[in-house]
């Protein structure tokens, strides 16, 4: 897959990952009123490990494509968001192995901080201004190696990742107080 393409597509998952956060947000809210939303929540409390996994994973493997086969250098603050996403996987996948729900609290704080990076990095990216030199000149966090449908950018697409996890883990918070002991 060349370049360009994997911007498109990484674009794509990326947006989709956003209106899916949405969805379940959304289920979540209506799921005491709404039947067809309570079945949607109960599914993502049985699948949440897995949920957390295939996009923090899938995160994880877009961001060293684009590092290792395209060449684009990770600033500070993208390797920042790595460090939250790439903890995520492994801690979500261990846990979708073992059937273990109870991952939340540890999702929850890891996706918080990569979600607060990914804001300012993607604010920066928009208004340069901004920058407070946290970043080095040989990678400045104000360059934009790409902006996929004008403006999904690497450090958007973090935070969007980010912020599924979030709401994922925020059901399954909901679940264990939930459900009995």
């Amino acid at each position: 897959m060349d370049t360009e393409a994997m911007e498109l597509f990484t674009s794509m998952l990326a947006l989709a990952t956003g209106a899916g956060a949405l969805v379940i947000l959304v289920a979540a809210v209506l799921a005491r009123s709404v039947p067809a939303a309570r079945t949607l929540i109960d599914a993502v409390r049985e699948l949440g490990p897995w949920l957390i996994f295939a996009v923090s994973g899938g995160a994880m493997a877009g961001s060293l494509w684009f590092s290792e086969v395209a060449d684009f250098a990770p600033c500070k603050l993208c390797w920042y968001q790595r460090i939250a996403l790439f903890s995520i996987a492994i801690i979500s996948l261990v846990a979708a192995i073992r059937r273990d729900r109870r991952i939340a609290p540890y999702t929850l704080a890891l996706a918080a901080a990569g979600v607060l990076v990914s804001t300012y990095h993607y604010l920066l990216e928009w208004f340069p201004q901004l920058e407070t030199s946290v970043c080095s000149v040989d990678v400045p966090c104000t360059s934009v190696w790409f902006r996929g449908f004008g403006f999904v950018s690497l450090a958007l697409m973090a935070g969007l990742a980010g912020l599924f996890v979030i709401v994922v883990s925020s059901v399954l918070v909901a679940g264990e107080k939930s459900s009995p002991r």
